[in-house]
């Protein structure tokens, strides 16, 4: 346990020296869902935006069954089709856009910001790659 320890802390703080700020933050959730670690991934971005983190489900609800995944505010859940896009950074990162847009009351009208936020977090991933 304290070795996982030493070894998060450790990634955190080279990941963020290499890309400061909100950009280091995103390029380490991208990171932590294509490891699997989803939930960590939107613990540590709704920490940095300092807002609840919501909960995440596989599998769903009616209303969404042609989506890879679908947020819903009433209950501030991520809902995603299946284990494939829990792993899939720009699904999750899409749906957590909707949910930090939802929680500062602005949840209509963002496909267009929620693909943007989640293209870019990729980019800083990649960049992150590369330096």
């Amino acid at each position: 346990m304290l070795y996982t320890m030493q070894l998060l802390v450790f990634t955190t703080v080279f990941v963020l020296e290499a890309l400061p700020g909100d950009a280091g933050v995103r390029a380490l959730a991208v990171k932590y869902i294509l490891e699997g670690r989803t939930e960590e991934a939107v613990l540590i971005l709704s920490k940095h935006y300092g807002i609840p983190a919501p909960k995440i489900r596989v599998g769903l609800p009616k209303k969404c069954k042609s989506a890879y995944g679908c947020y819903v505010a009433k209950h501030r859940t991520i809902y995603l089709r299946s284990s494939d896009e829990y792993m899939n950074p720009f699904v999750v990162l899409h749906e957590f856009y909707h949910h930090l847009r939802s929680i500062h009351g602005k949840h209509r009208g963002t496909e267009k910001g929620a693909n943007k936020y989640a293209a870019d977090s990729i980019k800083f991933y990649r960049v992150m790659l590369s330096g």
